[in-house]
């Protein structure tokens, strides 16, 4: 059974939060911690070590809480979708009656970047609807840019102030209508690429990345690069309008590539997010394996064509921590997760 704002609801449970203090930031988040503790729901709170610190020390029983202090939690937008899940059929096949989380999206605010979590944010609206989960989103106004603090009203249907009261948000966009953020530009993409190849094949593309990709990168991130290269070039021969064009940038550090046809790509707003079924599962599940590699991936709709690029991630992103009992394994689980014992 739900409680707080969320009882009678079904699925997610969405709604966002706006602070600019930690006094704000606490009036917003020990209510919707202390009344999960009460009800004897999970609570997941996953934010930086000074942010996880000060709700430890606020909480009448942090004990009760699981705290995510890694950054893993929040890799990529699909690697989340997919952990979370993993984590949302943990509890409920534990009888939870609903499951709290809350947390902040990287943002150059606080040194990340907001690249495709726009998408995230409107996608989760959908994809969690299977579950009894009540989202809180944070934003804290003193460091969010405008950009993302306007993704947040337009993807969260509730909005919750530091006093308490609550509204709809008279913003909100369905996923299906939601207009995500403009598509960045790379820097090395204005330049000339080191290499263009038009019309190849996924064998002559591979071959090209690992010809001039060895040395540049780890090992694992230019498999990955390869991996993702694969299903991009596959996708655009497959379902895309020829001539299907691959452009690699290189330099001592860094590789990005881009992968083009003259088709409109996906309709699917969540493509990519999720694996997609039917008629589009094999489009679907390339887009979606490139999601889960350890390398950035963004797509972009444009009137000249669909492009898919691949960048080298500069973060080696590390598998989210998985929860354990404190009576198992006489402490807080890995990376200093803190799980009620059940």
């Amino acid at each position: 059974m739900r409680t707080g704002a969320a009882r009678g609801q079904v699925g997610h449970f969405h709604e966002a939060g706006f602070y600019g203090s930690d006094i704000e930031f606490r009036a917003l988040i020990v209510p919707f911690a202390e009344e999960g503790i009460a009800a004897g729901e999970p609570v997941i709170i996953g934010y930086d070590d000074r942010k996880n610190s000060l709700v430890h020390s606020w909480l009448s029983d942090p004990s009760a809480v699981t705290f995510l202090a890694d950054k893993s939690l929040y890799a990529t937008p699909a690697r989340t979708i997919t952990a979370y899940r993993r984590l949302f059929e943990f509890y409920v096949a534990r009888g939870a009656g609903q499951i709290r989380i809350t947390g902040e999206l990287p943002h150059p605010g606080n040194g990340g970047r907001f690249e495709g979590w726009d998408r995230y944010e409107a996608a989760v609206n959908t994809v969690w609807e299977d579950f009894p989960v009540w989202g809180l989103c944070l934003y804290d106004t003193a460091t969010a840019p405008a950009a993302v603090l306007d993704v947040a009203e337009r993807t969260h249907p509730r909005i919750v102030s530091p006093l308490g009261k609550r509204r709809a948000s008279g913003r909100y966009q369905d996923v299906s209508v939601f207009e995500g953020l403009p598509f960045a530009p790379d820097p090395l993409e204005e330049t000339t690429p080191a290499i263009e190849l038009a019309g190849c094949s996924g064998t002559e593309a591979r071959h090209a990345l690992t010809q001039i990709g060895r040395g540049r990168v780890p090992d694992a991130t230019l498999d990955d690069l390869l991996i993702g290269l694969t299903a991009a070039v596959s996708n655009a021969l497959l379902h895309g309008r020829p001539p299907a064009t691959v452009r690699i940038w290189a330099t001592p550090d860094r590789i990005v590539i881009n992968v083009h046809d003259r088709g409109h790509g996906p309709a699917d707003p969540l493509a990519g997010l999720v694996p997609a079924s039917g008629s589009t599962a094999h489009l679907g599940l390339g887009l979606w394996l490139m999601h889960q590699l350890d390398i950035d991936v963004a797509l972009k709709h444009a009137d000249d064509g669909f492009t898919v690029r691949l960048r080298a991630s500069p973060t080696v992103f590390l598998a989210m921590p998985w929860p354990r009992h404190r009576e198992a394994d006489g402490g807080g689980g890995p990376l200093a997760c803190h799980t009620r014992a059940a």
